[in-house]
């Protein structure tokens, strides 16, 4: 009896060791993996052979296998080189659990994803370059979101503009729950939720109300005025952008589509060659902040990076500073200090 309690008792440990390196990546990031693990696996055993090939192992695959694969999605047309860091880190992944040596990081696959972008080139596709969100654009969505009586103009013009306003990511803002805002007379808090940050722990961001360069507490009214219209249709655990018409879940590609409506109507957009995306939002904040000496230490803790390279990467130099940039992220500039007599 006893080797049967022990024997039950250690496969409890199993499956709970299991269960957490399941959970030791996000849902998203889970089902992105598989599906392109999956369509890896493809390749090698069904598409191979109608190249007039041998099917190949998928696992432990040859850099060779890789090469080839580079070579299918460039020619199938389907996937361009600017979006293949998914494709080449779901194999990569796979094969790093299983204790093996990454395939997609050699310097020949580094090589290939250079020729994969010559021949798109040559071909002539161009994509266009994703670039910060300047603020006098987001100031007048804000403006927009203000004036209009339209809910689902209100919900988008907000949105964007609470991404902009705290660098959220596009996941973060979508997942953020009615019990995660809070607006008050002292500003906006959030409790961010990011693949970035450890679920395990509060990330509470706050915005504080500051009378030098928001006098009119524009960013407040308008997360307040969405705060009040959605209350009495949201519960506590409700999505904080939801709305009774919506027939599916919400998911981050939405705030692209938010974002790009919200320009349509206020009659701005990028200039030819360049794109605003729901990551232009994150560093259209993180930039703004920049162009008006807001220190780099205070963007990477407001905007929960963990280092200079990350958050380097979503730094424009070429931003400059605008009324809009000062009225967004002032309150993040050092104040002077003020000295004052104190009473014994």
């Amino acid at each position: 009896m006893r080797r049967a309690a022990l024997g039950s008792t250690h496969g409890l440990l199993a499956d709970h060791a299991a269960t957490l390196l399941l959970h030791g990546r996000r849902h998203r990031t889970r089902e992105s993996y598989a599906g392109k693990w999956n369509r890896f696996v493809q390749f090698c055993t069904d598409v191979l052979p109608t190249y007039g090939m041998r099917a190949r192992r998928p696992l432990p695959a040859s850099a060779r296998t890789i090469l080839l694969y580079l070579s299918f999605l460039s020619d199938e047309g389907r996937v361009h080189e600017g979006s293949l860091n998914p494709y080449l880190a779901a194999v990569n992944q796979m094969h790093e659990d299983s204790g093996l040596e990454k395939p997609g990081t050699t310097h020949f696959v580094r090589l290939a994803r250079k020729g994969f972008a010559a021949v798109e080139a040559e071909g002539g596709y161009r994509p266009d370059a994703r670039v910060p969100v300047p603020a006098p654009v987001m100031l007048e969505i804000l403006r927009l979101g203000l004036k209009t009586d339209d809910n689902s103009v209100l919900r988008m013009c907000a949105c964007v503009v609470l991404n902009f306003a705290f660098f959220n990511r596009a996941d973060t803002g979508v997942q953020l729950c009615r019990e995660d805002v809070c607006v008050d007379q002292s500003g906006i808090s959030i409790d961010a939720r990011s693949k970035t940050a450890s679920l395990n722990a509060a990330h509470t961001m706050t915005r504080p109300h500051d009378e030098r360069y928001d006098p009119d507490s524009l960013v407040e009214r308008l997360l307040s005025k969405w705060h009040e219209r959605s209350a009495s249709f949201q519960s506590p655990s409700s999505p904080f952008w939801s709305l009774p018409t919506d027939r599916a879940e919400l998911k981050p590609p939405v705030i692209t589509e938010w974002l790009t409506r919200c320009c349509e109507l206020v009659n701005c957009a990028p200039p030819r060659g360049q794109k605003w995306t729901g990551h232009s939002l994150r560093s259209g904040g993180a930039s703004a902040s920049q162009a008006i000496d807001i220190p780099l230490f205070y963007i990477m803790s407001f905007g929960l990076w963990k280092s200079f390279d990350a958050v380097r990467r979503y730094l424009c130099w070429l931003v400059t500073a605008s009324d809009a940039a000062y009225l967004f992220f002032g309150w993040l500039r050092p104040k002077p200090y003020e000295p004052v007599r104190l009473e014994l």
